[in-house]
């Protein structure tokens, strides 16, 4: 029982294992921290993208069966990174280096140490890709860097105000005439967390 305990090479499980500790923690703060300079979160999504590759030398000096698994498990996230990757490099890039506005400030309300942000934002891949109008409440933590918060989405609309009902609370309209998904005017009311607890 010991000789098959010693077999297994402790050094690849270890550095596997710190490699789904820090996907997991990436991802985390992918979907609640933003840098100011786009290119900052280019670079932090393509370094998640990257995390699949720095596994494959660790899985295959595994032990026969262990390896099997591992990779069983490792050819998915393999596959999602090329095709995100090359998203990246077709889209996102080109993009960020021909400096294009895909981002289009609506309206931005002040609070204390927080502010709510309604823009109009598109992918890169233009027509093919999702764009409409994004509520985000956000806090500055350091600078460059802050806290983000999706509030809601509305798919297809371009045009769109907010407005402040009370405390921590804002009213939002958005336009027929800006809104391409439906016929009515929407009119919603949203209470705000103030530390942007989630």
């Amino acid at each position: 029982m010991s000789g098959s305990v010693s077999s297994i090479p402790r050094g690849p499980i270890w550095h596997l294992a710190c490699l789904c500790l820090l996907a997991v923690f990436m991802y985390w703060c992918m979907g609640r921290f933003r840098f100011s300079f786009e290119g900052l979160n280019l670079a932090f999504g393509t370094l998640f993208l990257l995390l699949p590759f720095a596994a494959v030398k660790s899985a295959l000096r595994l032990s026969r069966w262990a390896k099997m698994m591992t990779l069983i498990l490792l050819v998915p996230a393999l596959a999602i990174s090329v095709l995100g990757l090359s998203a990246l490099v077709a889209c996102e890039i080109p993009s960020a280096i021909g400096h294009v506005q895909r981002s289009r400030e609506l309206c931005t309300l002040q609070h204390g140490d927080y502010s709510v942000r309604l823009s109009w934002d598109e992918t890169a891949g233009g027509a093919l890709g999702p764009h409409g109008v994004s509520l985000q409440q956000r806090r500055r933590i350091l600078p460059g860097l802050y806290l983000v918060k999706f509030v809601d989405y509305f798919d297809g609309a371009s045009a769109g105000t907010l407005a402040w009902t009370g405390s921590n609370r804002i009213a939002l309209f958005i336009p027929i005439s800006g809104y391409d998904r439906d016929q009515k005017n929407i009119h919603r009311q949203y209470v705000l967390k103030p530390w942007l607890y989630f």
